[in-house]
């Protein structure tokens, strides 16, 4: 990721309520070399309004024992800076056991996508669906992304929403898994075309239209690792008519991370 941000002239830290002390022994250990900013007393954090003043209420959720050290924590998240230092983007999450991957917050945040891992290709004329996992691997209540591409043949275009006249829109599912949260699926804004038999027109995607959709996996017994079911829906015209509403059902691997201990996040990563 740290070449990455590099490249893109992308300067990373962190701050947290530990001291200098704690932060310098933190980075040694992990060989952090970005700079982490100690806000002991979270004075910064607290005027900033990321303090959860409900910490010991979101552990007992998770069936965690108070602590007296797990008080006054802040929300995990990130502010977006540009070079005159004002902030264009934010994004916290009110758990503060969820976290985005590395990558997805490149995609997501600076519009940095790399190349997919190892994406999962079906054809239906006149469709191709490639998808893909942000990360191989998962660990609880961490947030990847399932990236979805469509490639629409020349000729083509594919039924998007608001739809109307009774079309089948693009669409994304996912099968049933126990311990898995999906989230909203995402697509780029699509664009109305004068249609036969459709007075407003039809909203349709056309050439290659990429939409992610977020996944969580919540703690369950067992973990594991998933072949995650992934059903494509679409419907596709071209200049005359709409063909039959029609799917691809695609498998993407995603392996359980290896964690020691299953132990909690250390206080740095509440940053």
């Amino acid at each position: 990721m740290a070449p990455d941000l590099t490249a893109n002239s992308v300067t990373l830290f962190a701050i947290s309520y530990d001291s200098v002390e704690v932060l310098r022994n933190f980075a040694d250990a992990h060989g952090i070399t970005y700079p982490l900013l100690s806000d002991e007393g979270s004075h910064t954090m607290r005027g900033l309004g990321l303090i959860n003043d409900r910490v010991r209420e979101d552990h007992a959720v998770y069936g965690i024992q108070p602590n007296p050290r797990h008080v006054n924590l802040p929300y995990p998240g990130l502010f977006v800076l540009d070079s005159d230092g004002l902030v264009t983007q934010k994004r916290f999450y009110e758990s503060y056991r969820e976290r985005d991957t590395g990558t997805g917050l490149l995609a997501q945040v600076l519009g940095v996508v790399k190349e997919p891992w190892a994406p999962v290709v079906a054809t239906s004329s006149p469709v191709t669906v490639r998808a893909w996992l942000d990360s191989p691997t998962y660990v609880f209540f961490q947030r990847l992304m399932l990236t979805v591409e469509v490639s629409i043949d020349p000729g083509f275009c594919i039924c998007a929403e608001p739809a109307r006249g009774g079309v089948t829109p693009l669409s994304i599912a996912i099968d049933p898994l126990e311990g898995l949260e999906v989230g909203t699926p995402r697509w780029p804004p699509a664009r109305r075309v004068a249609r036969p038999g459709f007075n407003d027109g039809l909203w349709v995607h056309e050439g290659i239209v990429r939409g992610t959709m977020p996944l969580t996996f919540a703690a369950t017994p067992g973990g594991g690792d998933h072949q995650l079911g992934v059903t494509v829906r679409y419907q596709a015209c071209d200049g005359a008519s709409c063909l039959e509403p029609s799917s691809v059902q695609l498998r993407v691997r995603v392996r359980e991370a290896a964690l020691i201990g299953r132990s909690l996040p250390s206080p740095m990563s509440k940053t």
